[in-house]
C-alpha cells in the first residue's frame, strides 16, 4: 500500500468512528500529509479532507473548510464529494448560519451537479455511474421532481446499467457474467420500488438470460454457485426437475453448503428422482454438517417427526438449540431463527422429549414471536399462558 493510500486509510477509518473513539492525533498527521497533495488538485484528497472536516470532532469540526474542499473534488468530477455537498448543506449547517432558502437552493445546486457527474460517467460505459444513478432518481430524487416520475427515470437507468452490464458481459468476463445474472434473478442491488416495475415487464426474458449466464459461469469456471443458482431457475415452476437436480448435485459435489439441501428437498418431494425421505435426511444431514440454516431446520424436523429414520426429540431439540443460540443469524436469517425458537417453546408446551414447561415455552415462543414468527404469536394467545402474560 503506496503512503499516501495509508493515510486515506487513515482518515477513513477516523470518520467511522463515534465521537471520541478515532485516533485524533493520527487523523491529524494524515490530514496534514494530504494537504499539499490536495492542494496540487488531486480529487481524492480534497475529499478526503472535505470528510474529516465535515465529521472532524470538537474543533476538527469545521462546515466551511468541509464546503470548500467538497466543491474543489466535486468541480474534478467526485460524485462522492457532490453527494457529500446535499447532505452537508440539507442536514449539518444550522439554521443561524444559513437559512432555510439558501440551504434548499445549495441542495438543489450539488444534487444536479452530482447528477451531472453520473451522466458523464454513465455514457461513458462506468456500469457503477448507471447503479448510482438508478439508485439515486429511485431514493432521492431532487425536490422538483415528482416522486413517480423519479421512478420512471430510475427504470430507464436500470436499463443502462444492464445495458452496460451486457457489453462487458459479452467480452467473456466471468465475474460480469455472475454479476449480471444475479441482478437479472435475484435483483441483486436493485432497489425494491423499481424491482416491482421491471418485474412486471419482462420476467421470464431476464429469468432465461439469467440461465445462460449461470450456465456459463458453471460450465466455464466448474463454479459451485453457479451450478446451484442454475438448479434455483430449473426448479422454478417446475420448469425441469430433472435438469435442476443434476445441477444442484454437481453443486454439491463442489462442496456447495446450500446445494446439499437441496439435493435434499428433491429427494424428499420426488422432484426429478424417485421420492426418498431416509435419502433426504441423509442430504440434510451433509448440509447441516456444512453449516446451513435452512438445512439445519429441515434435519431437525425429521428427527421429530420421524422422517427417513427413527423418531429422535433429544437430536432435534439439540439441533434447533445450534440454531436459536446464534444471535447473529438475526440479520439475514431471522425466519430460521424464529422458526427454531418456535420449535424448542412447542416442544416445551407438548413435551416432546422433554417434561412439559410452560414457562420455558412461554419464553421461547416469545423470542420466536420478537423475531416474526406468527405461530408464535398465536400460540401466545392460548389460555395456558395467561398467567405469564400478567
Amino acid at each position: 500500500m503506496s503512503q499516501l493510500s495509508e493515510q486515506y486509510k487513515i482518515i477513513q477509518h477516523f470518520t467511522r468512528q463515534y465521537a471520541g473513539e478515532g485516533d485524533l492525533e493520527q487523523a491529524r498527521a494524515a490530514v496534514a500529509a494530504i494537504t499539499p497533495v490536495a492542494e496540487k488538485g488531486n480529487a481524492k484528497a480534497q475529499y478526503m479532507l472535505g470528510k474529516y472536516y465535515s465529521w472532524g470532532y470538537g474543533e476538527e469540526c469545521d462546515n466551511q473548510k468541509a464546503v470548500y474542499w467538497f466543491e474543489k473534488a466535486a468541480d474534478k468530477g467526485n460524485e462522492k464529494a457532490a453527494e457529500a455537498l446535499v447532505n452537508l448543506y440539507r442536514y449539518d449547517f444550522p439554521d443561524d448560519e444559513i437559512d432555510a432558502d439558501r440551504k434548499r437552493a445549495f441542495v438543489h445546486k450539488w444534487h444536479y451537479k452530482w447528477i451531472e457527474i453520473l451522466e458523464e460517467k454513465a455514457a461513458k460505459g462506468v456500469a457503477g455511474a448507471a447503479q448510482a444513478l438508478m439508485n439515486l432518481y429511485a431514493d432521492d430524487s431532487p425536490e422538483d421532481i415528482d416522486p413517480e416520475d423519479g421512478l420512471a427515470i430510475a427504470c430507464k437507468w436500470y436499463d443502462r446499467w444492464i445495458e452496460i452490464l451486457k457489453a462487458k458481459a459479452g467480452k467473456g468476463g466471468m465475474s460480469v457474467k455472475k454479476k449480471l445474472a444475479d441482478i437479472l434473478y435475484y435483483g441483486t442491488g436493485v432497489p425494491d420500488e423499481v424491482l416491482e416495475l421491471i418485474e412486471d415487464d419482462d420476467t421470464d426474458t431476464s429469468e432465461d438470460e439469467a440461465a445462460t449466464l449461470y450456465s456459463e459461469v458453471a460450465v466455464g469456471e466448474n463454479d459451485a454457485e453457479g451450478w446451484c443458482n442454475l438448479g434455483q431457475i430449473y426448479s422454478q415452476s417446475a420448469k425441469d426437475w430433472q435438469k435442476s437436480l443434476d445441477c444442484y448435485m454437481k453443486a454439491a459435489a463442489l462442496g456447495h453448503r446450500e446445494a446439499y439441501r437441496c439435493v435434499g428437498g428433491a429427494y424428499f418431494e420426488g422432484r426429478g428422482v424417485e421420492k426418498d425421505l431416509s435419502k433426504a435426511r441423509e442430504w440434510y444431514r451433509c448440509g447441516a454438517d456444512a453449516g446451513d440454516v435452512s438445512a439445519q431446520l429441515m434435519l431437525a424436523d425429521c428427527y421429530k417427526r420421524g422422517l427417513g429414520g427413527e423418531k429422535d426429540f433429544t437430536a432435534a431439540m439439540d439441533m434447533y438449540r445450534q440454531i436459536a443460540s446464534r444471535s447473529d443469524l438475526r440479520k439475514k436469517y431471522i425466519h430460521e431463527l424464529g422458526t427454531a425458537q418456535y420449535e424448542i417453546g412447542n416442544m416445551y408446551m407438548k413435551g416432546l422429549g422433554v417434561d412439559v414447561d410452560l414457562r420455558q415455552a412461554y419464553d421461547w415462543l416469545k423470542l420466536a414471536a420478537g423475531n416474526c414468527n406468527l405461530a408464535a404469536e398465536n400460540a401466545l394467545n392460548s389460555k395456558k399462558f395467561r398467567d405469564f402474560r400478567k
